[in-house]
């Protein structure tokens, strides 16, 4: 949704995602020729009580218009049709009121112009804070939770002056393949959800789900992000939510339950005998629960028939769910077997219901600076690999022959994307090109290089 140009392109895609049917009352306000009084005056589009006022009386007091047009108008005074006739009472013709400001005070939302002819609306600021209910797929204390999505949100109620506040639904959904379709059908206002569970509807979100196409957690969610801004945002492919940035997870390396490292002709790209349930279950159930599904599964493995077992995941899973001891071995590739992303969204309705300010605040602390606050999961993953090695653990560097190897894979990979993104409309290549020059900008970001 935030663009190239943060503010403009973001605007424009609240518009082209706002549908008269979620305003059903009309007007948008302009301005006009002075309007004379004791006639009549026809609304027109872009009007508004407070911009009649103005015209006529040199106020934006709409005291005494709504007066002497309540039947007209309703109980509401900003919300006023296309088409209404009001009086519009001279001074001495009834009492004017004294100047009074309208309370709520209503805010112009534009409209796209083949709308011109429908009726259009302004949105009313609520007296109160608007509050959102959004859903975390993973437990409370969970690091995506504790140490940047909480951080997030409570930083939009500071940066709107708590006009804009969040809290659980009632029921949280940890089904973690449902969070999209539980915002965009608007069962709850927003959530993170796993890109994984978007490769059917996502497939150019899948770039760092590639060997050697990711890397830390800030490096990759910065990278995302900007593919994103400067090549994908037009695609249109967020239409039916509001996105807010990316997250990502530190990268999978490779784990063996001996103490040999990988090599290549292995197979290794296709060789993860166990996809740890790290994102539905390590982060929901807890790593005692899941320490002991593993157990079970390696149990079931019999390594006689299917060699090595190898698996792929970050340093804090494979300690968490068992896999590493002291004695095994991870062979750490820095750009990762597949380093995980999510994707922070509001709903389209949830996003229109905050004023422009707010949403124009909201966008500075989103998108890339959203995406830099991942790096909090690179320290508590480092901080798990750093015990590790301090109390044995073989950590090798993959060699130049796996790495060539994970790169003729990675490469058959892209070109798949290529052809998915020339689809799409836009040019493959270069937005490839651009992603592996933002990894490589932020190798930096490994922090135990």
């Amino acid at each position: 949704m935030i663009g190239i140009d943060m503010k403009t392109t973001v605007r424009a895609s609240v518009l082209a995602t706002l549908s008269l049917a979620s305003f059903p009352f009309a007007v948008l306000a302009q301005s006009g020729a002075d309007i004379a009084c004791g006639e009549t005056y026809t609304v027109v589009r872009g009007d508004s009580l407070s911009k009649i006022s103005v015209r006529a009386y040199g106020s934006a007091s709409f005291a005494v218009i709504y007066d002497a047009n309540r039947d007209v108008v309703g109980n509401n005074p900003n919300l006023i049709r296309v088409g209404q006739i009001l009086d519009v009472p001279c001074p001495g013709s009834s009492a004017v009121a004294s100047e009074v400001e309208p309370t709520p005070k209503a805010e112009v939302v534009e409209v796209a112009e083949e709308e011109a002819e429908q009726e259009t609306v302004v949105a009313v600021t609520p007296e109160g804070p608007i509050i959102l209910t959004f859903n975390k797929a993973s437990g409370g204390k969970f690091i995506i939770n504790s140490g940047i999505i909480d951080v997030y949100l409570d930083e939009i109620t500071e940066v709107t002056d708590g006009r804009v506040q969040f809290i659980d639904p009632p029921v949280v959904n940890q089904n973690a393949a449902e969070q999209f379709d539980l915002v965009t059908s608007g069962q709850v206002d927003g959530a993170y959800v796993y890109n994984g569970h978007l490769a059917a509807s996502h497939p150019l979100l899948q770039l760092p789900m590639t060997p050697l196409m990711g890397g830390s957690a800030e490096q990759t969610a910065v990278s995302l992000w900007n593919l994103h801004d400067k090549h994908l945002a037009d695609t249109g492919y967020f239409d039916d939510a509001a996105l807010m940035g990316f997250v990502a997870a530190p990268a999978a390396h490779i784990w063996r339950l001996d103490g040999e490292p990988a090599m290549s002709e292995e197979n290794i790209a296709e060789s993860n005998n166990y996809a740890i349930p790290y994102f539905a279950g390590l982060d929901t159930r807890g790593p005692a629960a899941v320490r002991e599904e593993t157990q079970n599964q390696l149990m079931a493995q019999d390594e006689s028939q299917y060699g090595t077992l190898t698996f792929f995941m970050a340093h804090g899973a494979a300690r968490a769910v068992g896999i590493w001891t002291p004695e095994r071995t991870v062979t750490e590739v820095d750009n990762g077997m597949y380093t995980p992303t999510f994707s922070v969204i509001l709903s389209n309705d949830a996003w229109a219901r905050i004023s422009e300010a707010d949403r124009a605040a909201i966008e500075e602390i989103s998108g890339e600076l959203l995406a830099h606050r991942s790096a909090s999961w690179d320290v508590f993953d480092n901080g798990h690999r750093a015990h590790m090695i301090e109390t044995g653990l073989k950590a090798v560097k993959a060699s130049d022959d796996l790495l060539a190897e994970l790169q003729a894979y990675s490469d058959e990979r892209n070109a798949e994307w290529v052809a998915i993104a020339n689809a799409a409309g836009v040019d493959g290549d270069a937005a490839l090109m651009d992603y592996k020059d933002n990894l490589d900008a932020l190798q930096d970001r490994l922090l135990f290089r």
